[in-house]
C-alpha cells in the first residue's frame, strides 16, 4: 500500500562527524595561515585565507541548520504525495518538476542525483552566487541538478532511493 507521507531524520553521528571534521580543519588552516604570516608569505597567507572563507561561508550556515534541525526534531526529508522537502539543501520539489532520481556511485561522495526538468526554474530562484555555481557544476558532471547528501539522513539507502522513485513514479 502506497502511504502518503514518509519522513526521513538527520542522522546525529554524521553530523556531529562532520562537525569535528570542519572544526579540526578550520584549526589546521588557521595554524598554517599564521605560521605563514610570521615568515611573510603573504600570498601564501592571502590564498589561504580565502579559502577559509569560502569553507566557512558554506560550511558554518550548514552545520548551524544541521543541528538546529536535529535538536528539534525536523525530519532531514519528507516525501509528500505533492512534493519532496528537502531541509538537508532548504529546497522544496514539486513531483511533476523530477525528471529523474538516481542513485551515483562516486566513492567517496556516494549521493542520490535529482534531474529537475527545468534547471533554469531553480536557477533564477537561487540568490547564493555560490549555490547556483554548485547547481551547474552538479549537472555538468554528476547528472543532476540537486543532489541529495544521503550520509546526513538517518535510514537505510537502498529503502530511501526505493521510496523516492516510488513517490516519483506515483505522483508524477
Amino acid at each position: 500500500m502506497f502511504q502518503k507521507e514518509i519522513q526521513y531524520k538527520f542522522s546525529p553521528l554524521a553530523i556531529i562527524v562532520s562537525l569535528i571534521i570542519f572544526l579540526f580543519l578550520f584549526i589546521i588552516l588557521v595554524i598554517i595561515i599564521v605560521a605563514l604570516f610570521s615568515v611573510k608569505a603573504y600570498l601564501a597567507v592571502f590564498f589561504l585565507g580565502f579559502l577559509l572563507f569560502i569553507i566557512s561561508n558554506e560550511a558554518i550556515p550548514n552545520l548551524f541548520r544541521f543541528s538546529k534541525h536535529l535538536i528539534k526534531g525536523k525530519p532531514a526529508l519528507i516525501l509528500t504525495e505533492k512534493e519532496l522537502i528537502d531541509n538537508v539543501n532548504n529546497i522544496t520539489y514539486s513531483w511533476t518538476e523530477i525528471k529523474k532520481i538516481k542513485y551515483q556511485f562516486n566513492y567517496p561522495a556516494n549521493h542520490i542525483s535529482i534531474e529537475v526538468k527545468s534547471p533554469s526554474f531553480f536557477l533564477k530562484k537561487e540568490t547564493n552566487s555560490y549555490k547556483r555555481l554548485i547547481m551547474k557544476l552538479n549537472a555538468k558532471y554528476f547528472n543532476g541538478t540537486f543532489s541529495l547528501k544521503h550520509m546526513l539522513i538517518s535510514c537505510k539507502k537502498s529503502e530511501l532511493e526505493e521510496n523516492l522513485n516510488l513517490f516519483l513514479k506515483q505522483n508524477s
